[in-house]
């Protein structure tokens, strides 16, 4: 099977800000729904209803309850998806002036036969 090296001589910022932006939001839904999930199973033992207790036994009047917790991973997460998402453009304007100076990323890809893929046609 015949090789062939390439170098990934550049990265178009805007390419990394929508590739950034699709990964934010997989990411930020992948997150809530860890949060939800992990809020679920601490519920399930009991975890929050000491937790709570702890905190009335102060003296607090606050009670952690799945919207307080909810809320505050969305914005933790919201945060994030919108730092990464900027972030994204950035490392590709980094990664082209640093091409400019030691070269590119080599990738050494296999190519398939030609023949490999379609059908053969019958001889006339």
């Amino acid at each position: 099977m015949a090789q062939r090296e390439v170098t990934l001589a550049r990265i178009s910022p805007f390419s990394a800000f929508r590739v950034g932006l699709a990964l934010s939001l997989v990411g930020l839904v992948a997150w809530l729904l860890a949060v939800c999930l992990l809020y679920f199973g601490l519920d399930q033992v009991g975890i929050w209803e000491d937790l709570n207790s702890l905190v009335g036994g102060v003296g607090g009047g606050f009670e952690v309850t799945f919207g307080v917790v909810l809320s505050l991973s969305a914005l933790v997460g919201a945060i994030t998806a919108v730092l990464m998402t900027l972030l994204a453009p950035l490392m590709a304007f980094i990664y082209n002036a640093i091409v400019d100076v030691f070269g590119g990323l080599s990738l050494r890809l296999d190519e398939n036969k030609l023949g490999a893929n379609k059908q053969e046609e019958p001889a006339e």
